[in-house]
């Protein structure tokens, strides 16, 4: 089971929580019961590296989980 990252979309409360990932759109936020949506803070593990892209910013763009606010 992976620890995930997640937001309230009420309160704002950031959490992480271990739940299988089948599960995760059963997650309540633990303070007011609203719905969440799962984060992504600090770097991804992407596969690509910045020297196969030629930049980090590339390397960023074309991230899959750039949509998602990844950072690397």
């Amino acid at each position: 089971m992976p620890m995930i990252n997640f937001q309230c979309r009420d309160c704002d409360t950031k959490f992480t929580e271990l739940v299988y990932s089948h599960n995760k759109m059963q997650v309540r936020c633990p303070l007011c019961n609203g719905e969440v949506k799962q984060i992504y803070e600090g770097r991804c593990n992407s596969l690509q590296s910045s020297k196969e892209s030629g930049s980090a910013a590339e390397a960023c763009h074309s991230c899959p989980m750039s949509s998602m606010g990844c950072k690397h």
